[in-house]
C-alpha cells in the first residue's frame, strides 16, 4: 500500500499486524491483538532474540517470527505495526515504519526529546498513518468515568491534582537489562519511564500546563538518571498540580491520582498497575456523589481485563474509522513537554515556563551537554 493512499481499512477487512519486540511487555501486546480478532490479524512477531519471536509467534497464533523489523515493514500483508522494543530504538522503527506506509502503536517512552517526536510527527503527516502511544491508563474505567465527568462539568472548577507512583525497582531490575539505567538507553529516569503515565492522565483531566517547577536526583538505584522526582505544575486555567514519583518504595508501593474541584473530587482505587479502574466520588453533598458513581457505572460499564486491550482497540479503531487515536502525538508533546521541563527544572534549580522552544538545549537533548542531575550532598 502506498503511503499517499487514504489512511483507511475497510471494515470488513481484519488489521494486518506485526509486534516488533517480544519481551514482557509484548505479551500485553499480543494477547490484546489476539483478543480483538475480529478487527486484527497477527502476522508476525519480530525480536533480536529469533527463538523468543518463534516462541510468541506460537503460542499466539502468528505465522512467521523473524529477527529483523525491516522484514515485516516490507510485508503488504502487514499494515501495522506495535512497537514493544527498547526505549532508544523507538524512534528509529517508528519512522521507518510510517515512511513504509505501516500504522504505529508505540510503547513508552516515545522518544527521548521533543526534537525526536518532531521527526515522528513528521512522517506521520506524510505518510498519513495512524500513530499512537501506548498511555493505557487513559482506558481505565474510572479513568473514561472521570473524563466525563469533567466533559459535563460536573468537577466545578478544578483546582488541584495529584499524581503520585511510588513504586520498587530492585538493583536487577536494573543491572540484568542492558539498556536500563542509561540516559542514552532508557531514555529518562522514574519520571519518563514509570510516571508518564500517571502524568499523562493528569495532564489529560487538568488541561494544559504553564509551568513546572521540581527536584529530582539519585538517591538509591545504580543508574545515571533519576530514582526519585518531586514537581508543582502551574495549568493555565490557574489550577494546581503536584507530581511525586520513586522507585524506591519498599513494600509499600501505590499509584494514585486525585482531582479536586469545587463541586466534586475524585481519588483512583484502583491497583498499583491499574491506578485508573476506579475512582471514589465525594463532594459537598454526599448523596449526590454517590448518585453520580450510580449514574456513570451505567453509562460506563466494565470495560477491559487488561488496559492494553484499550489502548490496541482505539488503535484499531483509529486505523478503520480514519480518525485520531485518542493518545496520539499531541498527548505524547504534553506529557514529554512536563517530563522535560520536570528535568531541566531539577538540573538548573529554576521554575520552567511550558511550552519548551526549540531554541532551548532541552529540546534536543537530554541532558543537553553541560547539565546534570544534582548529586549526592558531601558525607552521604
Amino acid at each position: 500500500m502506498d503511503a499517499t493512499e487514504s489512511n483507511t481499512v475497510s471494515t470488513s477487512e481484519p488489521v494486518g499486524v506485526a509486534v516488533i519486540g517480544a519481551g514482557a511487555i509484548a505479551q500485553a501486546h499480543l494477547y490484546s491483538f489476539q483478543r480483538a480478532s475480529s478487527h486484527a490479524r497477527l502476522v508476525a512477531v519480530c525480536d533480536s532474540d529469533q527463538a523468543r519471536a518463534q516462541v510468541a509467534a506460537e503460542r499466539f497464533g502468528a505465522g512467521l517470527a523473524c529477527r529483523d523489523y525491516r522484514d515485516v515493514l516490507a510485508r503488504d500483508d502487514v499494515q501495522a505495526v506495535s512497537i514493544c522494543t527498547p526505549p532508544f530504538t523507538h524512534l528509529e522503527i517508528a519512522t521507518a515504519a510510517l515512511r513504509a506506509g505501516k500504522h504505529v502503536l508505540c510503547e513508552k517512552p516515545v522518544t527521548p526529546t521533543l526534537a525526536a517526536l518532531d521527526a515522528i510527527a513528521e512522517e506521520e503527516r506524510a505518510s498519513r498513518r495512524v500513530f499512537s502511544a501506548v498511555f493505557q491508563l487513559r482506558f481505565g474505567r474510572g479513568a473514561q468515568q472521570v473524563r466525563l465527568l469533567l466533559d459535563e462539568g460536573r468537577f466545578g472548577r478544578l483546582h488541584l491534582g495529584l499524581a503520585e507512583t511510588l513504586w520498587f525497582r530492585d538493583h536487577p531490575y536494573y543491572d540484568d537489562v542492558a539498556w536500563r539505567g542509561t540516559w542514552a538507553h532508557e531514555c529518562g529516569g522514574v519520571t519518563s519511564s514509570l510516571a508518564v503515565h500517571l502524568i499523562d492522565c493528569l495532564l489529560w483531566f487538568m488541561g494544559e500546563p504553564e509551568s513546572v517547577y521540581a527536584e529530582a536526583g539519585t538517591f538509591r538505584a545504580r543508574i545515571e538518571q533519576d530514582d526519585t522526582s518531586a514537581a508543582v505544575v502551574r495549568f493555565r486555567n490557574g489550577a494546581i498540580g503536584q507530581i511525586a514519583s520513586t522507585v524506591s518504595s519498599f513494600g509499600q508501593e501505590r499509584s494514585r491520582l486525585e482531582l479536586y474541584g469545587t463541586e466534586l473530587i475524585a481519588i483512583s482505587r484502583g491497583p498499583v498497575y491499574d491506578a485508573t479502574s476506579d475512582f471514589l466520588l465525594s463532594g459537598p453533598d454526599a448523596s449526590r456523589a454517590t448518585a453520580l458513581r450510580q449514574e456513570m457505572d451505567e453509562r460506563i460499564p466494565p470495560a477491559y481485563p487488561i488496559l492494553h486491550q484499550g489502548a490496541v482497540a482505539d488503535f484499531l479503531e483509529a486505523i478503520q474509522e480514519d480518525r485520531p487515536p485518542l493518545a496520539g502525538v499531541d498527548a505524547c508533546r504534553a506529557a514529554l513537554q512536563v517530563t522535560t521541563a520536570i528535568y531541566k527544572s531539577a538540573m538548573t534549580g529554576q521554575r520552567v515556563g511550558l511550552p519548551i522552544g526549540r531554541d532551548d538545549p532541552f529540546y534536543h537533548h537530554l541532558p543537553p551537554e553541560g547539565f546534570g542531575l544534582p548529586g549526592p550532598r558531601p558525607g552521604e
